[in-house]
């Protein structure tokens, strides 16, 4: 998860800030919104009244688009991880663990084209993980790797993870204003539809916290079952 953990520096940054404003470390005088403020550089904020109310606002609203843009860089991390982890999946994989259902199409001429049982089974191997690979769900495309290979894979530590999934997508699609389907679900949040989501620093640390114990757990099930070596772990 190396992008988001680049974030972390900043989500400290931030509240320190909100912290110094808070605390007036940061206003020399009534005059101006915060010190070293130059109206040629910083129009918009050399244009709010200089009150210690607008003054927390922008620090908040600063420190709240760093925690939305944190659980954004999550997601994609978590997605990048699942897509690699279907890559080294495929070259250790052995035809014998697929387990449960699995349809695939393929053209007659295809198979005919095999000349051996063990081309058809690479055949209807590669279908399996292109179908895999282009899942765009991540709860299915976890589920699928858990499916197909057999992984049993944690169902409550996927379930742990979803929320902070699901409310990357809407602050990515709706700008982090709450859908039906979202309260409904995760009720823990307090969010109301047609609103913002409130984010908050425990927000933030869960998300972390719950994404990187389902990698963790990923990890040590794929490499129990060969699929990955312990030198391919995030």
């Amino acid at each position: 998860m190396n992008r988001a953990a680049r974030f972390d520096g900043d989500i400290e940054f931030v509240d320190v800030v909100y912290a110094a404003v808070r605390a007036g470390d940061l206003t020399c005088t009534n005059e101006v919104l915060f010190a070293r403020i130059d109206p040629s550089l910083h129009p918009r904020l050399a244009a709010q009244k200089p009150t210690d109310d607008n003054r927390v606002h922008v620090a908040a609203h600063l420190r709240k688009s760093v925690w939305a843009s944190y659980i954004k860089d999550l997601y994609e991390d978590f997605s990048e991880y699942l897509a690699e982890i279907v890559r080294a999946s495929r070259g250790g994989f052995r035809p014998e663990r697929i387990t449960g259902s699995h349809t695939v199409s393929v053209d007659a001429r295809e198979i005919l084209d095999c000349g051996s049982w063990d081309g058809v089974v690479e055949l209807v191997t590669d279908s399996v993980f292109r179908r895999l690979s282009g899942l765009s769900n991540t709860k299915r495309i976890v589920q699928a790797l858990s499916d197909l290979l057999g992984l049993e894979i944690d169902a409550g530590l996927v379930e742990a993870a979803q929320p902070y999934v699901e409310l990357r997508h809407l602050l990515v699609h709706t700008d982090g204003v709450a859908s039906r389907a979202f309260c409904d679900s995760f009720p823990e949040f307090g969010a109301h539809e047609g609103e913002g989501i409130k984010l908050t620093a425990d927000t933030v640390r869960n998300a972390r916290s719950a994404i990187t114990e389902l990698v963790e757990h990923i990890d040590r099930r794929a490499i129990e079952a060969g699929l990955i070596l312990d030198n391919d772990m995030q």
